[in-house]
């Protein structure tokens, strides 16, 4: 992926495999703290933060790559958005 890359695809293509693996990251960070093991739920959550990290970066750099520029800016918020639930999370 390059930062030419249409905005959609990073969006779509990458957004849902990153979404599916964040949410299983999130379960097993909670099953790991429940067995016992807390240090293990937290280098699970560090993993979350750091490939959504990955991801916003490699979107926002490709969300000037739009036909509307109201693409740009409402990615953009929904991305920083996404940000601040994930470190909330």
């Amino acid at each position: 992926m390059t930062e030419t890359e249409k905005l959609w695809r990073v969006w779509w293509l990458w957004g849902i495999p990153v979404a599916w693996l964040a949410s299983a990251l999130i379960v097993g960070a909670e099953s790991t703290r429940n067995a016992g093991y807390p240090g293990g739920g937290d280098v699970l959550d560090v993993a979350r933060l750091a490939l959504y990290w990955w991801w916003m970066r490699l979107a926002w750099k490709c969300s000037g790559n739009v036909e509307n520029p109201f693409w740009t800016y409402a990615s953009r918020a929904l991305l920083a958005f996404g940000l601040v639930v994930n470190v909330l999370a």
